[in-house]
């Protein structure tokens, strides 16, 4: 009973000197955001559209369809984060099973053999023996087991496990990311590779066109009713078309190799030079209420696993403050290979709890406790950002689709009226009603507004790509590849911490108000 007495002053005290450490458990998580998107409608319900998961099919192209399949089948970078999702998750599963027992197994032979000596022996122990008979060589073995389990008292191993489980959630969440980054990709990338090529097909018509003009002016030379000051001017408008032309030729091979690398390939797909839909993509999407992002961003649900990180860590250091306990146990078995039996008992028993104390350590668990709470906090501060740029996000996509929308109706309506003109100018020139130089105007003026239609049509799409993007998708839609786990509102994301809802604002997505 002395013995058990004094260990257990040893804890007492130990607990007494860990117990003057105090920790700050203080961080403002609450975000307010507004109620409605102050650019674009917003939804009245907050939940997610049935076809979100595959929101590149609204557009209703299927070269979009085959280009993201062959994406997901085959681009690197995917391959990278689901390789990662994997590691972190067998890391994971490795840190739980330290809050088991462990059992280890060891084996040794051991033999001797006298070369050269006095006449005598050697017994089966290795020793001198000078009886009968005499030997040369002896063998002995011994073989056993060691247990041992750390008793958690204090959570060290459980906060361990649960620091583990978190990243291996966050690494999940950046895989989604991916994947949603590598599809909105895809899809920008191919708007802007229908964008080169429209403006590459103005380009060629103005080239056509400028050449014909050319013809007409040197015809009009050779009947006399031209000057060389016409057709050289004719001639500098018709050079500076061509000269255009590698320019426009360069934005559509930049996109198309592009478009290859995010699928896996190295040969452009020239099926892509054929010129697809024009119409339909600058409509723009509903958004959903604000509070929605916070359970649909893949950044933000990763935030909020890097705070549950975090205090995961937090703890772990402030239990390495406190004392360890365990039991050991050993059981070996020894015996001979060659010659007598060894004397004494072959199979030995021994095991019992143990205990060690932080004693005296030069401020260094406090000091780690210190830099794993402020961590903490930081992932607090990076969560409040992180939910900002997502409101920011699509604020930003809301307002670029209607603008963009604006710019496509009206520039339509400048591409009808410059058309209409240059027909006039066109046919005023023919009849000598007017000079080259307003008919050149006319035609750079058309020209021009059919480069910015196809530049404001560009727009609007890769807009709504960015929309999408900035709205994210649910969890529970996006594929990852086993179900994470599922997060607990009453759970504690920080060093003793528990999350309050704030009245008037929103908080993590794990906290049970901005649930559907």
């Amino acid at each position: 009973m002395s013995l058990l007495f004094r260990c257990a002053a040893v804890g007492v005290a130990a607990l007494a000197v860990t117990g003057c450490v105090t920790r700050d458990k203080g961080a403002d998580l609450a975000v307010a955001l507004p109620s409605r998107w102050s650019s674009g409608a917003t939804a009245e319900s907050s939940r997610p559209p049935a076809d979100l998961a595959n929101w590149w099919r609204r557009f209703r192209d299927p070269q979009i369809d085959r280009l993201v399949q062959l994406a997901l089948a085959s681009n690197p970078g995917l391959d990278e984060a689901r390789e990662r999702v994997i590691a972190a998750r067998a890391l994971a599963r490795a840190q739980g099973a330290q809050r088991l027992p462990t059992v280890d197994a060891a084996a040794a032979a051991t033999v001797t053999s006298r070369l050269s000596g006095p006449a005598g022996g050697l017994n089966a122990a290795g020793e001198d023996y000078f009886g009968d008979p005499p030997r040369r060589t002896v063998g002995t073995f011994q073989a056993g087991f060691d247990a041992r389990w750390e008793l958690d008292f204090f959570g060290r191993l459980g906060s361990a496990a649960n620091a583990a489980e978190r990243a291996a959630a966050a690494v999940e969440e950046e895989a989604r990311e991916a994947r949603l980054t590598l599809i909105a990709e895809v899809v920008r990338t191919y708007f802007e590779l229908q964008g080169a090529l429209g403006r590459r097909s103005v380009i060629g018509r103005e080239i056509l066109a400028r050449q014909n003009l050319l013809s007409l002016v040197r015809a009009q030379q050779a009947a006399g009713s031209s000057g060389e000051f016409d057709v050289q001017r004719a001639r500098a408008t018709y050079e500076a078309a061509r000269a255009r032309a590698p320019t426009a030729d360069l934005a559509v091979r930049t996109a198309q190799h592009r478009l290859a690398t995010l699928t896996g390939s190295t040969r452009p797909d020239p099926s892509l030079l054929r010129s697809g839909r024009s119409e339909g993509y600058t409509t723009p999407a509903i958004g959903p209420v604000p509070a929605t992002i916070l359970r649909w961003r893949a950044d933000i649900r990763r935030a909020e696993q890097l705070i549950l990180q975090r205090g995961a860590e937090a703890d772990v250091a402030y239990a390495e403050l406190f004392p360890r306990f365990n039991l050991a146990g050993t059981l070996d078995i020894a015996g001979n290979l060659i010659a007598r039996p060894i004397l004494g008992t072959p199979v030995t028993l021994s095991g019992g709890p143990g205990v060690t104390i932080p004693l005296f350590d030069w401020g260094m668990r406090n000091n780690v406790l210190r830099a794993r709470e402020a961590q903490w906090r930081e992932a607090v501060a990076g969560y409040r950002g992180t939910v900002l740029r997502a409101v920011e996000d699509v604020e930003i996509s809301l307002a670029t689709i209607w603008s963009a929308r604006a710019r496509v109706e009206r520039q339509r309506t400048a591409v009808s009226a410059a058309n209409s003109a240059f027909t006039l100018a066109d046919r005023q020139y023919r009849g000598g009603l007017t000079g080259l130089t307003e008919r050149l105007q006319a035609e750079t003026d058309l020209r021009q507004a059919e480069l910015d239609l196809a530049d404001a049509m560009e727009q609007g799409a890769v807009a709504n790509v960015g929309l999408f993007k900035a709205l994210g998708a649910p969890a529970e839609t996006v594929p990852v590849f086993s179900p994470a786990a599922n997060l607990d509102g009453s759970r504690p994301v920080g060093p003793g911490i528990h999350i309050t809802p704030a009245p008037s604002s929103i908080n993590a997505s794990f906290a049970e108000q901005v649930r559907p």
